[in-house]
C-alpha cells in the first residue's frame, strides 16, 4: 500500500473512533451486552449439540443446507448452482474472500459482480481491502475519481458522482443475474440467518435474484435469535461507529404464504430457493489445537482500525484478527511487524488475546521479533508523519 493510501486510511479509521465516542452514551448497557456476548461465544463455538439443532431448524424452515469441509468442497456446491449463469451479483463475505470465489467463478467466464459500493470499487480499481467493512477506507476520494476516469473514461467530481456512477453498474447487474451470493452475520438455533447492511443491497437481492447462495463459517452460530441480534448491534457499533445500521435481514426460509386454506405454499417471491454453505475450512481443526479464541471474533475490525501496525504498513500487515487468520490459512500478512502493543485485545470488544496468538504461531524469537518490527514501525512511521506535515 503506498504512503498516500495509508494516511487516507488513517483518516477514514479516526471518523470511526470519533463516532464512537459521540454515540457510546446512546448504549447506557454496553458492558453488560458485551460480557453477554462473550459468554454466548465461548458457549456456542465449536458446539456440535447446537450445530445440529441449528441445522434441523434451517433445513424445517426451507434452508438447503450443506456442510463444506474443505474450500474445495464449497466450490463444488456454488459451481452447481451456478451452471449456465453468466453473471452472479454478490454482497459482502469474508468467506468468498477465503476460498478466493471472485477469482475462481471468473477463471470459469463468470462474471461476479459486487453490490457493496465499497467492495465493489476496489474490484473495479484492482486494490485490496483494508478493512472488513470498510474494504475502500485507503482509497481518498482525489484517487477514486482519477483512477475511474483514467479507467472508464468518466467525468465524476464529488463523492456523489462516483456513488451514482457505481450505482449504474451494480444496478444493471443485478437485473440480470438469476443468483446471488452473500455471507451471514449471524445464524440463529430457531432456523434464521441475520445479515447487516446500509446500503440496501441485501434487500435487492433477496427481492430480485431467484436463487441465493449464503456462504458461512460454522464459527457463526448462536443459541438464540436475542443472542444473535445482540452480536449484530455490538459489531455495527465497533465497525462504524452506529449504534445500529440501516438494514438488519432476518431471513428464515424462502417465501411462503397460507392465504388459501390455510395450507402451505413455498416460494411465492424470490428467492425461490436458498442453500446456506457451513465451511469448516480447518476451523475445527484449529479450534481444537488451541485457537479457538480467534473464532469468538464478530468481524467488526476495531482491532484493525487501532493496529499500528496496519496503520503503517498497509496490507503488508493485516491487521489484529484478520493478520493472524491470514498468516493460519496461508495468505501473505507478515507477522514480524506485529508490535506485540496489545491494542487489539484492548480495543477488542470481547477481549479476544489476538497478540498472544500471533506470537505462538509466527517464527524466531520474541526479542528478535520485536525489535525488528519496532525498528521498522518507527522508521516507516517517520516518514508517514513528514509526509503528513509536507501536506498539511
Amino acid at each position: 500500500m503506498n504512503p498516500y493510501s495509508i494516511l487516507a486510511m488513517r483518516k477514514a479509521f479516526e471518523l470511526v473512533k470519533k463516532r464512537q465516542k459521540e454515540n457510546i452514551h446512546k448504549i447506557p448497557d454496553l458492558q453488560e451486552r458485551l460480557m453477554r456476548l462473550r459468554k454466548v461465544r465461548e458457549e456456542s463455538v465449536g458446539n456440535s449439540q447446537l450445530m445440529e439443532k441449528t441445522v434441523e431448524n434451517l433445513e424445517d424452515s426451507g434452508f438447503n443446507v450443506v456442510f463444506a469441509k474443505e474450500e474445495e468442497d464449497a466450490m463444488e456446491v456454488i459451481l452447481k448452482e451456478v451452471e449456465g449463469e453468466d453473471i452472479v451479483v454478490k454482497s459482502k463475505s469474508n468467506v468468498s474472500k477465503e476460498i478466493k470465489l471472485t477469482e475462481r467463478l471468473e477463471s470459469l467466464g463468470i462474471n461476479v459482480v459486487e453490490t457493496d459500493i465499497g467492495d465493489r470499487l476496489i474490484q473495479l480499481l484492482k486494490e485490496e481491502p483494508s478493512h472488513p467493512t470498510a474494504p475502500a477506507a485507503h482509497l481518498s476520494l482525489e484517487q477514486i475519481i482519477r483512477e475511474l476516469k483514467e479507467r472508464f473514461n468518466v467525468e465524476l467530481s464529488s463523492a456523489d458522482d462516483v456513488v451514482r456512477f457505481l450505482l449504474k453498474d451494480i444496478k444493471k447487474s443485478i437485473e440480470l443475474a438469476n443468483v446471488g451470493i452473500t455471507g451471514a452475520n449471524a445464524i440463529s438455533s430457531e432456523g434464521s440467518v441475520l445479515i447487516l447492511h446500509n446500503e440496501g443491497n441485501i434487500f435487492e437481492i433477496l427481492r430480485r435474484q431467484k436463487k441465493w447462495i449464503i456462504l458461512s463459517g460454522i464459527d457463526k452460530l448462536y443459541p438464540t435469535l436475542d443472542d444473535a441480534l445482540n452480536a449484530i448491534r455490538i459489531q455495527t457499533f465497533f465497525a462504524t461507529g452506529q449504534v445500529v445500521p440501516s438494514f438488519i435481514e432476518i431471513v428464515s426460509g424462502i417465501s411462503k404464504t397460507v392465504d388459501i386454506e390455510k395450507k402451505l405454499f413455498k416460494g411465492v417471491h424470490n428467492p425461490k430457493e436458498i442453500t446456506l454453505i457451513l465451511l469448516d475450512n480447518k476451523r475445527s481443526y484449529l479450534m481444537n489445537n488451541g485457537f479457538r479464541e480467534m473464532f469468538y471474533c464478530i468481524s467488526c475490525g476495531n482491532c484493525v482500525i487501532h493496529c499500528p501496525a496496519h496503520n503503517t504498513f498497509g496490507e503488508e500487515y493485516k491487521g489484529g484478527r484478520l493478520a493472524l487468520f491470514s498468516a493460519l490459512y496461508g495468505s501473505k500478512s507478515n507477522l514480524k511487524l506485529c508490535l506485540s502493543c496489545r491494542r487489539c485485545k484492548e480495543n477488542c470488544p470481547l477481549g479476544l488475546d489476538i497478540a498472544g496468538m500471533v506470537s505462538r504461531v509466527r517464527e524466531g524469537s520474541e526479542i528478535s521479533n520485536l525489535v525488528y518490527s519496532h525498528l521498522k514501525w518507527l522508521v516507516r512511521n517517520i516518514y508517514l508523519e513528514t509526509l503528513t506535515l509536507y501536506l498539511s
